[in-house]
């Protein structure tokens, strides 16, 4: 995504998305995660006819998708959704896990148990909030290491499709379901979501 997003004019002041279950109808770019790890990364822009192709932009998806894919020895990226509407661009992508979304995306993302994260070397010794901003030390978040995390660096809106139970202070809770990772300037910084 990195090597087109500066293309297009961002024009996105809407901040709703909507939150129940598995439905996933984005008004804002952001990421969706699922409980069954897929992640849907949803590309929502202004789009300028004058300026931009959509079947150009269509056809430069397509071919960084197969690019990934050919990775694997089954598709882990799917395009949903590319279209635009009243000078609005849609982008839907799936990917099978935070591997492929991270290879795609040239950026860090975990998606797995507490227990799996803390296997992979990731340090939780920070401090976490609730949905109701009470504080919790390392050694509360991390006690059931069946919970899953999200673990990303770079800032945006994320969904959840399961409620959250902590993040790390770099993250706005927004809702029960939906948080907000902050601008980060330590490229050593990272964004947990415990849900």
């Amino acid at each position: 995504m990195k090597k087109w997003t500066c293309v297009i004019c961002m024009s996105v002041l809407l901040l709703s998305i909507s939150g129940c279950g598995s439905s996933f109808e984005p008004s804002i770019s952001s990421l969706y995660v699922q409980k069954d790890g897929t992640l849907t990364y949803a590309v929502v822009e202004s789009f300028e006819k004058d300026y931009y192709s959509l079947n150009e932009f269509q056809s430069m998806i397509e071919r960084e998708v197969d690019t990934c894919n050919s990775m694997y020895s089954e598709p882990a990226i799917t395009i949903n959704q590319v279209e635009v509407k009243d000078g609005t661009l849609y982008l839907l992508l799936e990917f099978v896990n935070a591997e492929a979304y991270s290879n795609y995306n040239e950026e860090y993302c975990f998606v797995g148990t507490i227990e799996e994260a803390l296997e992979e070397g990731r340090s939780f010794d920070m401090v976490f909030k609730d949905t109701k901003y009470e504080e919790y030390t390392t050694a509360e978040v991390t006690d059931k290491k069946e919970n899953h995390v999200l673990i990303v660096q770079s800032e945006g809106v994320v969904e959840l499709e399961a409620a959250v139970k902590y993040a790390s202070n770099n993250v706005e809770i927004l809702s029960e379901r939906m948080v907000e990772v902050m601008p980060m300037a330590d490229e050593e910084e990272y964004a947990y979501i415990i849900y």
